[in-house]
This record gives C-alpha cells, sequence and structure tokens, in this order.
C-alpha cells in the first residue's frame, strides 16, 4: 500500500490506500481460502450446526472473475494497522526507524506507534503500542 500526505496541514489526515487485492497472487490466494473454507462449512461434520451458507453465494463462487469482484466488494479492514514503518536496523532496506523510534537519515524525527512493529502481533495492539511509547519516551529522557 501507500501513505501520502495530502497537505502540509499536521491536522489534514493522510491519504491511505491499502492495494487490496492488486496483486494477483493475493487474490489467488484469497480465491483458495475462501473456497477451502466453503468445502469446510458443507462438510458433513458441520450439517447440524450451519443451517445455509449465506455467502458468498454459488453466482459467487462461479468463477475466478466473479469470486475476484465478490472479495472487491467484501474484503475491508477491521484491524489494528501497524508495522508500516518497520523497525530495524540501517542495513534493513525494508528498516525506518531503529530501536530508539528515529527514522534512518533524518534527524530529529522519531515515529513511535504501532507502525514501527517489524510483525503483526497476534493480540490487540493498545498494550504494546503503549510499551513502545514508554520505552521510547525513557530513551529519550536518557538522551538517546
Amino acid at each position: 500500500g501507500e501513505l501520502r500526505l495530502t497537505s502540509n496541514d499536521p491536522t489534514v489526515q493522510p491519504f491511505l490506500d491499502y492495494r487490496y487485492l492488486e496483486e494477483e497472487a493475493d487474490r489467488e490466494r484469497l480465491r483458495e481460502a475462501i473456497r477451502l473454507c466453503v468445502r469446510l462449512a458443507e462438510h458433513e461434520t458441520f450439517k447440524d450446526i450451519i443451517a445455509e451458507r449465506v455467502e458468498p453465494t454459488d453466482a459467487d463462487l462461479a468463477s475466478d472473475e466473479a469470486l475476484d469482484a465478490w472479495l472487491r466488494r467484501e474484503v475491508t479492514t477491521s484491524q489494528h494497522i501497524s508495522c508500516t514503518c518497520k523497525m530495524g536496523p540501517e542495513s534493513d532496506p525494508m528498516a525506518v526507524v531503529d530501536q530508539f523510534g528515529r527514522v534512518h537519515g533524518i534527524r530529529n524525527l522519531r515515529v513511535v506507534d504501532a507502525s514501527i512493529m517489524p510483525d503483526c502481533i497476534r493480540a490487540n495492539t493498545n498494550v504494546t503500542t503503549m510499551m513502545i511509547g514508554e520505552r521510547v519516551s525513557d530513551f529519550i529522557r536518557q538522551g538517546m
């Protein structure tokens, strides 16, 4: 995806384009996952607890193109955005900040939020993000 500033006014929200489903490999993996879930849900094991499949419809599953159209309508985010400014050594071409939250190559600029997590965590990001803020604030107080 891409995050772009739309104004030099810091109160104006940036434009965030997730670029969901742009890559064929992403669409292929999602189609495969959806079809697998449908097959599992239709298995005899679940017949007593699943009365009917509401979505995707049979028409949505009829072809890759139809399923892609369904995915484009249905795929959104309800998760906590993170990992967009990876923390890591300057030698890592994907890393944006060092372990102190300092942006590589730019003086006096830090990023201190969920975006610096190198990988998505498997829990709510709130406490982890607060810990990052506390830790980096300690670094700043110590002159790091």
